[in-house]
């Protein structure tokens, strides 16, 4: 079988001085396709949909790849989502050109694992709060393959255990 293609489509304004989001995709490079949409659309730019739409059509997996703002993706990623999963390309009539995909997610929180619970200091799990790609990859007729995550990401001790996540990293994007 063949290895699936992947587009990893990192959404951080500040990727430059990123730890987590840096690492990961300086991990990825080799394993996926890698797309920044801070930097092809600096400043909020309006997007090139034939092209965000070409890249998406010549991927098999999807991986939106950011750090986790407000218990959501970063606003940029919204808009994205907003003008390139229009209605007569992915949804609607005549709407297929994502069914059958994968969509992922990797996320860095601030926050601690045993936080991310129901009950917990941030409320929710952090699946709970991904919920909208599940939802979103459903309505495209996509499969949604799940959430690749780092958590803890303040703490400097966290940068010990990153190189073994980076590892988790390239195997959640070359799963079967």
């Amino acid at each position: 079988m063949a290895m699936k293609k992947t587009l990893v489509i990192v959404v951080h304004p500040t990727l430059s001085t990123s730890t987590i989001n840096k690492a990961w995709s300086e991990a990825a490079c080799g394993h996926a396709t890698l797309h920044f949409l801070y930097d092809a659309y600096p400043n909020g730019a309006s997007f090139d949909i034939a092209a965000e739409q070409a890249l998406i059509e010549a991927h098999d997996r999807i991986v939106f790849q950011f750090p986790l703002y407000w218990y959501a993706a970063p606003y940029l990623l919204k808009k994205w989502l907003d003008e390139v999963i229009t209605y007569g390309w992915a949804y609607g009539e005549g709407g297929d050109k994502m069914e059958g995909k994968e969509l992922a997610v990797a996320v860095s929180c601030g926050g601690k694992k045993e936080e991310f619970s129901e009950g917990g200091i941030q409320c929710h799990s952090l699946a709970h709060y991904m919920q909208v790609f599940d939802g979103i990859a459903a309505f495209v007729r996509a499969k949604y393959i799940g959430v690749h995550a780092l958590y803890d990401s303040y703490n400097p001790a966290t940068k010990e255990n990153l190189p073994a996540n980076c590892s988790e990293y390239v195997r959640f994007l070359e799963q079967d």
